[in-house]
Order: C-alpha cells, then structure tokens, then sequence
C-alpha cells in the first residue's frame, strides 16, 4: 500500500471514532441513577461529582422531581432547560448536600447543565430527552 493509501485509511478509523466516541457531551453514564414513574411523571436521582452529571438520559415527561446529590468535593447546581422550560436550583449544593426541584416538562428534548462558571465546559452536561408514558 502507498503512504497515501495509509493515511486515508488512517484518517476514515479515526473519523469513525469520533462518531461512535460522540462528542455533545462527556455524559452517557448513569452511574447508578434511576427515574421512578409516578402519577404524574417521574422522580429522577441524579449524581453529580466533578466533573459530570449522572443521570437517565430519558424519562417520562409531566411533573419530574429531580433529586440532586454533589458527591464531588466542590460546589454545585443543577439548571435545566429546553421546549420554553428554564429552570434551576434557588442556591448551590454544598459538598455531600442533596436538594429536590420540581419541573413539569412536556415530551421533548431538554439541556442539563452546572451553571456554575467553567463546570458545564469540564464536562457537566447532558441532553435528555423526556416522553410520553
């Protein structure tokens, strides 16, 4: 084979990489968490630690209660938004604090974020999606 022929190979295995590897988010773990079905949604834990957040990517839609712990040694918050919804926690949760925030999220696409300055860049991010039970 020629260098040429090498290296057009090389860079179709490394493209294909990125693609399975994904970049949107640092997130695909759920580390755990789980969502319950209630009569009108869902109650969801989530983890977050540095840096990420640990959570089901998908969970039904209606009234959510996300029940959020900071297992990490520095502070946090918790915010999400997407289809009209904006919403995060009044104050940030100190080291080994939980805290519950109530959203009611029709079925869509949503962005879960730290919103504390830098964390969402270190990887404290995620899509989710929520639907129709």
């Amino acid at each position: 084979m020629t260098k040429k022929l090498h290296l057009h190979l090389l860079a179709a295995i490394l493209s294909i990489a990125v693609v399975l590897g994904g970049c949107s988010s640092s997130q695909n773990s759920q580390a755990g968490t789980t969502y319950t079905r209630t009569a009108n949604g869902s109650y969801v834990t989530v983890l977050e630690d540095e840096y990420h957040i640990h959570m089901p990517a998908a969970f039904p839609a209606g009234v959510v209660t996300f029940h959020i712990t900071n297992q990490g040694q520095h502070n946090h918050n918790f915010k999400i938004s997407g289809n009209g919804v904006e919403q995060q926690l009044p104050a940030d949760l100190l080291p080994g604090t939980s805290a519950d925030m109530t959203v009611s999220l029709p079925p869509g696409s949503y962005r879960v974020i730290c919103p504390l300055l830098g964390h969402a860049d270190l990887g404290m991010r995620l899509d989710v999606t929520t639907f129709t039970p």
